[in-house]
């Protein structure tokens, strides 16, 4: 009996992605989808994989994922060319069935979904549009602690309407830390340490979509 070895040719595939790239060539299907009014979106999965899904309206146009967004968007470029697949027909044949994402960033866009943050990318008003969306989460400007370091005071100071104080404290092994509490809220209905930010990006001129 003989038994026919499968990492090779999805090991083949897999350097076949990594070429395109490598050569920066273009994403044409999904190129073509945002012309044609689809949207591309692009989340971390349970398990950390960079996933991105191109829809028309509610309708699943391509699919990818992979534990990096530069592959996962050459696979859902390829399956919307393809005519959006099976999932079994392309994870656990064609490429790898990956079962966990990584913790290494391959590039800004990567390193945004691995923090758990979406971006939406679609046409509006006759230009390619990114919409990065995620948490943010108030932290303590340097300055603030510069000046606490030299004064030895409490320091107060604000950020998105709310009023906060730093002061300095001493650990039980003799170093310095920082502590930092809310003073007054004067923006109601928000949370003072954790907020969502919403930023949109059109495509300059000559660039690729993202």
């Amino acid at each position: 009996m003989t038994y026919q070895r499968r990492e090779e040719p999805l090991l083949e595939n897999e350097r076949a992605v990594e070429q395109l790239i490598k050569d920066n060539s273009p994403l044409t299907g999904i190129e073509k989808a945002l012309q044609q009014g689809h949207k591309i979106h692009g989340f971390r999965s349970g398990g950390g994989l960079r996933v991105v899904s191109i829809k028309l309206g509610d309708v699943l146009k391509g699919y990818g994922e992979h534990p990096s967004v530069d592959h996962a968007l050459r696979h859902a470029d390829e399956d919307i060319l393809a005519g959006v697949r099976d999932y079994h027909a392309v994870y656990g044949k064609k490429y790898p069935h990956y079962l966990t994402g990584s913790s290494d960033v391959t590039s800004p866009l990567d390193g945004w979904l691995l923090r758990g943050n979406t971006f939406d990318t679609y046409v509006g008003n006759k230009e390619v549009v990114s919409q990065l969306q995620g948490y943010s989460q108030t932290e303590t400007p340097d300055y603030v602690m510069k000046q606490v370091n030299k004064t030895g005071k409490p320091v107060r100071w604000k950020n998105r309407g709310y009023l906060y104080e730093t002061e300095a404290f001493r650990f039980p092994n003799g170093d310095f830390g920082h502590s930092t509490s809310v003073i007054s809220d004067l923006k109601k209905g928000m949370d003072p340490w954790m907020y969502i930010i919403i930023d949109v990006l059109p495509r300059p001129k000559g660039r690729g979509f993202l």
